[in-house]
């Protein structure tokens, strides 16, 4: 096959990676298609010990909106389904040319475990539909330890089951199992009313969780509390606008290719992951090489789409760090003053000489004080000897921290405020935060799915994504007491939160804001917020100028500001920079009574809603973009290492 005919062929993969399986269940989703041409072409997974074809060609509408061109973009899509040996193998995805050869479009590694979880179900059918009120009964185990409970998980149904029911048979296959001999179970009720696919969910006694599927659906159309008028098979309205946008990058390489080394104080789930990662892949496109060290939880890096830069953890780091090139870091830039990175930078840099930056993101000395109970003046007072035990690892020394940054060949920051912290005469750049431009565009709110979630015509929708933990614990409440607020007098709002808390700061508040508010918890893909936040009318962030708040600059804002909507937010950080009326609207203090009084204003503005909804996506697009900020910081990485 001629070179010229293999770049015809496009496609891509597209479950999560690294591509990680168990024996017992392998679905890989992507798409593929060979270009100026009428049909898209079989696809298959060749691996050393075995081939898996296609089993579902899927309708692709997004590739279609990307490649209009392209006659068999609405139909390229495909689902890889099946089962292949444990072990860690190169996975070659194939598609098949006209003139019947195959040729690779992706080369990817694909690690499969052996199932540890087991089940089957033997009454009252073993595969196929139930549509019968009746009682389920088999047998589940776990190859290591017992199981504590045991559900039936259907559509929206969850159903408790009875365990330890005698079974000899299961027990001679599965001797080594601790609860084999009695792993039969009974669903304790008969089952209820609804539709879809047949889980049995496990409560293990380590306190995780275990998922096996089954070859049941279950079709039970009504029961007591659900009649037949009520059609659980109806016509699914889904949440639209979960495809990317291409966003082709125009950069240039770069002339001398640097290894750089990012040290993260937190894993990738993290919000400073958001931003290392951003810059990471710009970097990689520019030519240069880049390794992310994060202290803990190495497989959050799946959390992130298709990384350009290799993951490792902090113990990997100092053992034996090389690059592509086999050379070590010509730079470090650790991510803060905190003392696991400043511990794992001094290290390296002692074995390499590396070049050090460090990046300053918050008034760390604020934040270890509101986590510590203890006052910044204290603090400062206190002897290192004192000081030492009540300062943790994934925190700032008050004293360490600023010998860490006089030693820094350069700082970086987050935004221009943070200079107060730089000692002088160091070289230092701004970092201008921003946001994938791959998801986070102007979209329509999506009125449909909002009218089927039961959000009635007037209200308004707000949303916040987002951790709440001991700093930010008393805006997040103000936020909560507007919302019931204008509920109470008549003016009906709807929290739309995500995220996870981590102290109490609702108190006796939180029975009477709960009516009010839909919790969906934490979001582990960041690209699928932009769709949820889609369903707001206005983002809010709250907050008033404070030590903490005037040195941070909350990476939810150049999010909030690419969809397209108006965002209310605090005369601080990036509040100083924005013109009331036309960027944002801007209070002086974005607490409750703020907060009820400009979502106020917008509800009863619409010209106001219209210029500020065009004002966000304006500003979003003239100060937020990844590739610039990249460049940038690449040219401040060139002044330091010429």
């Amino acid at each position: 096959m001629s070179a010229a005919v293999a770049l015809l062929l496009r496609g891509e993969i597209e479950t999560p990676r690294p591509l990680r399986a168990t024996t017992e269940k392998l679905a890989i989703t992507g798409w593929c298609l060979l270009e100026n041409i009428a049909e898209a072409p079989p696809v298959r997974l060749a691996t050393s010990v075995g081939i898996l074809p296609m089993t579902t060609r899927t309708p692709r509408t997004d590739v279609l909106r990307n490649l209009p061109g392209q006659p068999a973009a609405a139909q390229c899509g495909f689902i890889i389904a099946g089962r292949l040996p444990a072990g860690v193998h190169l996975a070659v995805f194939e598609a098949q040319l006209p003139d019947g050869t195959w040729q690779s479009f992706k080369i990817l590694s694909l690690a499969i475990t052996p199932a540890n979880f087991i089940a089957d179900i033997e009454s009252p059918v073993t595969a196929g539909p139930v549509s019968l009120r009746v009682q389920v009964e088999g047998w589940a185990l776990h190859t290591s330890q017992p199981i504590q409970e045991l559900t039936l998980r259907y559509g929206h149904q969850e159903t408790p089951c009875r365990l330890g029911g005698k079974r000899a048979d299961v027990f001679l296959l599965h001797p080594g199992s601790p609860d084999a001999a009695e792993s039969g179970f009974t669903s304790q009720v008969i089952l209820s009313a609804g539709r879809g696919p047949l889980r049995l969910k496990a409560r293990l006694r380590d306190g995780s969780v275990a998922i096996a599927r089954t070859a049941l659906t279950i079709e039970v159309r009504s029961d007591e509390n659900i009649g037949p008028e009520i059609n659980l098979a109806g016509e699914r309205t889904p949440l639209p606008g979960y495809s990317r946008r291409e966003n082709p990058r125009s950069v240039g390489k770069a002339s001398r290719p640097l290894n750089i080394l990012y040290i993260l104080h937190g894993s990738f789930a993290s919000n400073s992951a958001l931003h290392v990662a951003a810059l990471a892949n710009e970097l990689v496109a520019a030519a240069h090489d880049c390794i992310v060290a994060v202290p803990h939880d190495l497989a959050t890096l799946a959390h992130h789409e298709n990384p350009a830069f290799r993951g490792i953890t902090f113990e990997e780091a100092g053992q034996n760090l090389n690059f592509t090139n086999g050379r070590g870091p010509d730079l470090i830039h650790a991510w803060t003053t905190r003392e696991n990175v400043r511990h794992l930078t001094e290290k390296i840099h002692a074995r390499h000489g590396s070049k050090v930056i460090v990046h300053l993101e918050d008034n760390e000395q604020e934040l270890l004080a509101q986590t510590v109970g203890r006052s910044r003046a204290e603090l400062e007072q206190m002897p290192v000897a004192e000081l030492d035990p009540l300062v943790p690892g994934d925190l700032s020394h008050p004293r360490r921290a600023r010998d860490f940054l006089a030693a820094a060949d350069g700082i970086t920051m987050v935004m221009d405020k943070l200079r107060e912290f730089v000692p002088a005469g160091r070289p230092c750049h701004t970092i201008m935060p921003a946001s994938d431009a791959r998801y986070f565009f102007p979209r329509p709110i999506p009125v449909e799915f909002r009218r089927v979630c039961d959000i009635a015509p007037g209200t308004t929708l707000l949303f916040y994504h987002g951790n709440t933990h001991a700093a930010n614990a008393t805006e997040v409440r103000e936020l909560y007491t507007a919302v019931l607020q204008l509920n109470e007098a008549g003016h009906p709002v709807t929290l739309l939160r995500t995220g996870l808390n981590t102290v109490d700061f609702l108190g006796t508040l939180a029975a009477r804001v709960t009516p009010y508010v839909i919790e969906l918890g934490q979001i582990l893909h960041h690209r699928h917020l932009p769709p949820l936040m889609a369903l707001a009318d206005i983002y809010v962030q709250p907050g008033a100028p404070d030590p903490f708040n005037d040195y941070r600059f909350p990476s939810k804002l150049p999010e909030f500001f690419s969809l397209g909507r108006p965002v209310v937010l605090p005369r601080t950080n990036l509040g100083t920079e924005l013109r009331h009326g036309i960027d944002a609207y801007v209070l002086d203090r974005a607490d409750a009574p703020g907060i009820a009084s400009a979502i106020l204003a917008l509800r009863q503005d619409r010209a106001l809603y219209d210029r500020l909804s065009q004002g966000a996506v304006a500003y979003a697009e003239n100060h937020f973009s990844w590739s610039r900020s990249a460049e940038t910081l690449a040219k401040f990485y060139s002044t330091l290492t010429a």
